[in-house]
């Protein structure tokens, strides 16, 4: 079994600690799932936020809807070891450092969200399944993944990215990118246990990274939100995408 990449990179702190937690910070796919997950009332509940950085997510949402509590979890350690200190938020909060898949969580939140996270890493599917363990029943977790009409790579050797956020340097941290077609990604959600009752996504066309080496020209750069069910297991699984059509040519 391979292993996830413990980053250790202080351009993740340095940053996310000034980057990423306003509101208009975030891109156009997460602000539309995470204010249609809001709704008119604005109440997102307790929030498991995985690949947190420095909680720059709590920040802006706790600002913009509703939350009940905020819980960070990064695999980088100076950047949970700011927020822990830093990040002060309108709601009871708490940072954890440590690979989501070997830290001890108890708890079940209403919104568990992993943005720029399980595809900048080795073991997607086992996030992903860490992830969805920790929703409650009638929750969501909301997921950004990079897809592609042909076929997929998650290979660090042929598609990766410099953690550097100032232009591309040869000494820098590197990062997976791992990009997904449409059919992947529906493997991967479908086989989550319980099988979803909802899986749903908003996404558009555009360019990697500046700092992205890969053999993709563009990417679909979508979010996709997840309801975790409160019936049968097998009551079936409900669609909506907001995608574009070549995705599923």
């Amino acid at each position: 079994m391979t292993q996830n990449i413990k980053y250790k990179s202080r351009e993740i702190q340095a940053f996310y600690s000034c980057n990423r937690s306003k509101w208009e910070d975030f891109y156009p796919s997460e602000r539309w799932v995470l204010a249609k997950l809001a709704g008119q009332d604005g109440f997102l509940g307790n929030l498991l936020d995985v690949g947190c950085a420095c909680g720059g997510l709590g920040a802006a949402l706790s600002r913009q809807f509703s939350l009940s509590s905020y819980t960070g979890v990064d695999i980088n350690q100076q950047a949970i070891e700011w927020a822990a200190k830093e990040q002060k938020l309108p709601v009871p909060a708490t940072f954890m450092a440590g690979d989501i898949l070997e830290l001890n969580l108890e708890d079940t939140f209403d919104l568990v969200v992993s943005l720029s996270c399980a595809d900048w890493n080795i073991e997607v599917q086992r996030i992903m399944n860490a992830c969805w363990a920790r929703v409650k029943a009638g929750g969501h977790f909301v997921i950004s993944l990079r897809l592609t009409t042909g076929s997929g790579v998650n290979d660090i050797k042929s598609s990766y990215q410099y953690i550097n956020f100032s232009g591309q340097e040869r000494n820098a941290e590197v990062a997976n990118y791992v990009v997904f077609n449409f059919p992947e990604v529906l493997g991967l959600m479908q086989a989550l246990q319980p099988a979803p009752a909802l899986i749903g996504a908003y996404g558009y066309w555009g360019k990697p990274a500046a700092t992205a080496v890969t053999p993709f020209t563009r990417l679909v750069f979508a979010v996709f939100y997840l309801r975790k069910g409160t019936g049968p297991e097998n009551a079936g699984i409900a669609g909506e995408f907001a995608l574009p059509l070549e995705l599923f040519r």
